[in-house]
């Protein structure tokens, strides 16, 4: 008789322990059913938004510091024999493209990771139930009942609460509670920050390289050197949704932008003085020019309290002081962080302590497991969330079939 094992949810994760498990039931030689629950009508959704659609699935820097959450169970799972994401791609017909330690596939479509995934699934024989809503899963003489069918395993994979569209929308933070698992706080992460100061919409559009900080009050969160991009609502770009996280549950938070990094204050002070004697007919916004954006330019101007066209003749020690200011800690009110529908990943999720690290079977329930974005783990912009996804889904995937396999030798 065959050993059946359930995935619930058919994203990043859950497909790639439905591989893994078929793969590992196929060396033991256990006679292996595996089934993939989706509540979409198709799976993998998700994976095609990722990386603006080119897929960024993994890092060549896979250094923990990328992490944020559980990190004894985040070491376990990236020290595993199933972190060799690019061979686990490779198998599947995937060749890599490197870009500043970013890897794409080289067709830099996220399409050919998708398919790459389902056709394998297809090959293995994985059986897939879409448009399913599993609101419960009954644990019954070492067997779980999901809808109307019974499996020996089951491994939860339905992703966190971000981009509901795209599946991801927390039911599976019940089946866990249900079955007695703790959920630690969640909150949105890698999304943008809100900003609604007047005159913020006037720079929509606008991308910068500078160097971002959080702050709370005095306390600095963190910081990040990248582009920022101002959007309508808000700021947006890698080192924003990187520290977005950061921003939950906070008071009087802002954001301080230095827009010029690679000069210092008295670096500009002299460059401006300079510009002041020598080009006095240069109005001060073309001087701003050749530092920064036209519409940045505006907005620091107004800011500083100098008038469009001033000349740069009529600069004054302070007027140049209050541009210098501006220029390195360019600082906006941040009204908080955007929500679900439109942050990247979740931050927190089920406690890693009601999991074994090195096998994410859960502790409360023999047989039952968890992986990717449901568990207290979360990563910055790059390809280390899919890394971890994939990883994990690896990881529980094998244990299951190990945990099944041992049970029948038994």
């Amino acid at each position: 008789m065959a050993s059946e094992i359930a995935i619930i949810g058919g994203g990043a994760s859950g497909l790639s322990s439905a591989i893994e498990a078929k793969r590992q039931s196929k060396k033991l030689g256990l006679d292996l059913s595996v089934t993939v629950f989706e509540h979409l009508n198709k799976p993998a959704k998700k994976i095609l938004a990722t990386g603006n659609g080119r897929c960024n699935f993994t890092n060549t820097d896979l250094n923990i510091s990328h992490y944020y959450g559980d990190k004894v169970l985040i070491e376990n799972v990236l020290s595993s024999d199933y972190s060799d994401t690019l061979e686990f791609f490779k198998s599947m017909g995937i060749l890599p493209y490197f870009e500043n330690g970013r890897v794409y596939p080289r067709s830099e479509q996220a399409s050919s990771i998708r398919d790459a995934l389902l056709k394998t699934c297809e090959i293995l024989n994985i059986k897939f139930k879409t448009d399913c809503e599993i609101d419960e899963i009954k644990a019954i003489n070492n067997k779980f009942k999901i809808l109307n069918d019974e499996f020996d395993a089951v491994i939860i994979a339905t992703g966190g609460k971000s981009q509901k569209a795209q599946g991801s929308d927390g039911s599976g933070y019940k089946l866990l509670s249900d079955s007695g698992h703790k959920i630690t706080d969640i909150s949105p992460a890698l999304s943008a920050l809100n900003v609604s100061e007047k005159g913020f919409k006037d720079l929509k559009g606008l991308r910068i390289k500078g160097n971002f900080s959080l702050f709370s009050g005095r306390k600095l969160l963190k910081e990040e050197f990248g582009e920022i991009q101002f959007t309508e609502q808000g700021l947006s770009g890698i080192p924003v949704l990187n520290i977005s996280h950061f921003a939950n549950n906070r008071k009087n938070l802002f954001a301080v932008i230095d827009t010029c990094n690679e000069f210092g204050p008295k670096d500009l002070v002299k460059h401006f003085t300079e510009c002041r004697y020598k080009s006095p007919a240069l109005r001060t916004e073309e001087v701003l020019s050749g530092l920064i954006p036209q519409k940045l330019s505006y907005f620091i101007m107004k800011r500083a309290g100098i008038k469009e066209n001033t000349s740069a003749g009529k600069l004054t020690d302070k007027d140049i002081e209050a541009l210098v200011l501006n220029l390195k800690q360019l600082e906006f009110k941040i009204d908080g962080i955007r929500d679900f529908d439109y942050s990247q990943v979740t931050s927190g999720g089920a406690d890693s302590s009601d999991f074994n690290a090195k096998t994410l079977m859960s502790k409360k329930q023999s047989g039952l497991f968890a992986c990717g974005e449901i568990l207290n783990v979360n990563g910055d912009c790059g390809g280390y969330n899919l890394h971890f996804a994939w990883t994990s889904g690896r990881l529980s995937g094998a244990s299951a079939v190990k945990y099944l396999n041992d049970k029948v030798v038994k």
